[in-house]
């Protein structure tokens, strides 16, 4: 007899430095070093191939798009490749610093940032908002599967993003 199985999902989660669901880093300064850690839980019924993109944007993003069901087009910075058994969870620290801000007039340019220890230059600028003073950039970190069906790696609609205010 074989037993009916539960829902299959993978999830995807982001904690703050206390490894909880708080004290995340929203005030930004060059140079100085942020720390939240990044995890994947397997309940798919078997051993799962994840691979976690970690992407950059400004406040136009683009952003993944959950109903599309589609990865942000933006570039990856750095990518985490884990495997992990059914029932057990995956979690890495991720650490960044950000290099070279540049503020003028309503602008803020971003050249630089270090993700684990990686140097990675970069060009993104953010507008000065008004509304909610500041000058915003997104942290994204994009869930990737193995698709045995089509032998390879697919956007698996998950993702989690830190809202980031850089400040001088």
């Amino acid at each position: 007899m074989k037993l009916p199985t539960g829902e299959q999902f993978s999830t995807l989660f982001l904690l703050g430095s206390n490894h909880m669901n708080e004290d995340y880093p929203f005030n930004i300064q060059a140079g100085s070093t942020y720390t939240v850690y990044l995890g994947v839980g397997n309940e798919m019924g078997s051993p799962e191939y994840y691979m976690c993109c970690i992407k950059l944007g400004n406040e136009s993003g683009p952003f993944p798009d959950s109903t599309r069901e589609t990865a942000s087009s933006l570039s990856t910075l750095f990518q985490y490749n884990s495997f992990v058994e059914n029932g057990a969870t995956w979690e890495a620290p991720l650490t960044f610093t950000v290099e070279n801000l540049t503020f003028t007039n309503d602008a803020c340019q971003l050249s630089g940032i270090i993700i684990n220890g990686m140097d990675y230059p970069i060009n993104i600028e953010s507008i000065w908002d008004s509304n909610s003073t500041g000058y915003y950039f997104t942290l994204i970190a994009e869930l990737w599967t193995y698709n045995s069906a089509i032998g390879a790696i697919q956007y698996n609609n998950r993702y989690v993003s830190l809202f980031l205010n850089m400040t001088q």
